[in-house]
């Protein structure tokens, strides 16, 4: 009898404690795994210890590129990786915990000078796109800022105390639409819905990206925050925009840090496949069917690979991918996947900002190899977890 309840005792530790940790990742995961930890840089040029490599593309002519010192893929891919940690060996989430705390170090260079817990894209005073001849030149309405974009993912991929979530909290409420002006950059219906802005500063237009406001209500739900006016005014322009597919018709316009149709669905479909929100709950079979459709129209295998990890997360399951190994990866034409861009245009007012935010004198594509093959791996342990 006590044999028999040691061996009962022995099952149920194991398949708690054991199972998901020590599921056995396929050869590519652990390649991967290695790869983006040996990508993470030691100090470089202004790349800080613990940044990733990226850099931008001159949209216009001539297409020069230059190494850009942003936080912002540093701190997404940390994102990623600490959401895929429970479903890695214990080595890999050992390696994986080492590159996100490393991240983490790096964030302070990039706080707001009063030490207020908001953060800016590239480094403390650095000027909005560095070495851009038009940007420089188009006045303080442009100037460098805070964002909410950086700053929520640098709140969910770093040791925070309660007290700094609140403060945070409260000063995006505070930069909220119609606090201090209300946005010209949207259509007229949303004019003086009072949701969530991209700035913090106080010299910056209001401005909405829908994939800005996935990430900030997907905050507001992993910090389990107590929703108010602006968080609910935030949830309903997203639930207004994915009812009315603008997502597809108008994917530039809603979102111009992100652009394009597949990242935003990228974007809905990573919050909603994490935390049920009833307001967006009725729109899955309308999302799964345009992820759907976006898969066959794609000519590039890392829209391929987010568009698939968008259909596990909100369908179950979805195509294999025509990768086998890290050679098939670097061969493709992942490298030409543009997952962020910056165009001045976002803060003209209309009706100039529709025609200006396809005016390439104006506009930096952005990329890091590193997050590519975050977003791999993404997808493999998506479709591991769907067999465990």
């Amino acid at each position: 009898m006590i044999r028999k309840i040691c061996q009962l005792l022995l099952f149920f530790f194991l398949l708690t404690h054991v199972v998901k940790a020590n599921v056995p990742d396929s050869t590519l995961i652990n390649q991967l795994v290695k790869e983006i930890a040996r990508e993470q840089m030691t100090k470089q040029g202004d790349f800080i210890d613990g940044m990733f490599y990226s850099y931008r593309k001159f949209a216009g002519y001539p297409q020069r590129i230059t190494p850009d010192e942003n936080v912002f893929f540093t701190t997404i891919l940390s994102f990623a990786l600490k959401n895929m940690l429970p479903y890695l060996s214990v080595s890999n989430q050992d390696t994986c915990k080492s590159i996100i705390a490393k991240a983490a170090k790096t964030y302070p260079h990039f706080i707001n000078p009063d030490s207020l817990p908001i953060y800016y894209f590239w480094h403390k005073g650095y000027p909005v796109m560095p070495h851009s001849y038009w940007i420089a030149r188009s006045g303080k309405k442009i100037a460098v800022s805070e964002d909410l974009d950086d700053t929520v993912m640098i709140m969910m991929t770093s040791d925070q105390k309660d007290t700094t979530i609140k403060m945070v909290k409260q000063l995006m409420d505070a930069a909220s639409n119609g606090k201090r002006r209300f946005t010209k950059t949207t259509y007229k219906k949303y004019k003086y819905l009072p949701a969530h802005t991209t700035y913090f500063g106080k010299n910056m237009l209001s401005d909405f990206d829908f994939a800005v406001h996935c990430n900030i209500v997907y905050f507001l739900k992993e910090k389990q925050l107590p929703l108010n006016k602006i968080d609910s005014a935030t949830i309903f322009l997203l639930q207004d925009m994915i009812k009315d597919r603008k997502y597809v018709s108008d994917p530039v316009y809603i979102s111009p840090y992100y652009v394009h149709t597949p990242i935003l669905l990228y974007h809905i479909a990573r919050l909603m496949g994490r935390f049920t929100i009833p307001e967006l709950e009725l729109y899955k079979p309308q999302l799964i069917a345009d992820i759907k459709n976006e898969l066959k129209k794609s000519t590039n295998i890392m829209t391929d690979i987010i568009l698939s990890t968008s259909l596990l997360r909100l369908a179950g399951q979805a195509p294999p991918l025509p990768i086998e190994s890290l050679t098939d990866f670097k061969e493709s034409n992942q490298d030409e996947f543009v997952f962020y861009q910056a165009r001045a245009a976002i803060l003209f007012p209309n009706p100039f900002k529709r025609p200006f935010l396809h005016f390439n004198m104006l506009n930096y594509h952005y990329f890091c190899p590193a997050y590519n093959k975050t977003l791999l791996l993404e997808y493999l342990v998506e479709r591991n977890k769907k067999t465990l």
